[in-house]
């Protein structure tokens, strides 16, 4: 086989590997199927939760979310956050969780 055609078939299996990996990557960000929603609402953002003493229950928008410590991811915006203890004072907050900014909760819960 002569160089010229040699470097030709080399080509078109780099070009096929090259479109092939587009493809694959194409599929794996089109995470969103349909709706009018901005972008920046496909954000999700790193919440850790730490409580004093733990283990804590970690409620957010009146959810069960886990065990303290944990790390969640929540999107962005508004949520009520509580964390709960036998024998302790339930601990809550209003949680403002900003795009692009991961976030720490330290809760200190008060026994009963």
């Amino acid at each position: 086989m002569s160089v010229h055609r040699l470097l030709s078939a080399r080509r078109v299996v780099v070009l096929a590997m090259v479109l092939a990996g587009a493809a694959a990557l194409a599929a794996c960000v089109s995470v969103r199927e349909s709706g009018n929603q901005p972008a920046q609402d496909l954000q999700v953002v790193s919440v850790r939760f730490e409580a004093i003493p733990d283990p804590a229950e970690v409620y957010v928008d009146g959810e069960f979310r886990g065990t303290a410590p944990v790390t969640l991811l929540l999107a962005p915006g508004t949520h009520a956050v509580e964390l709960r203890l036998a024998g302790h004072h339930s601990w809550s907050r209003e949680l403002v969780v900003v795009a692009g900014n991961d976030t720490r909760v330290a809760a200190r819960l008060q026994p009963e």
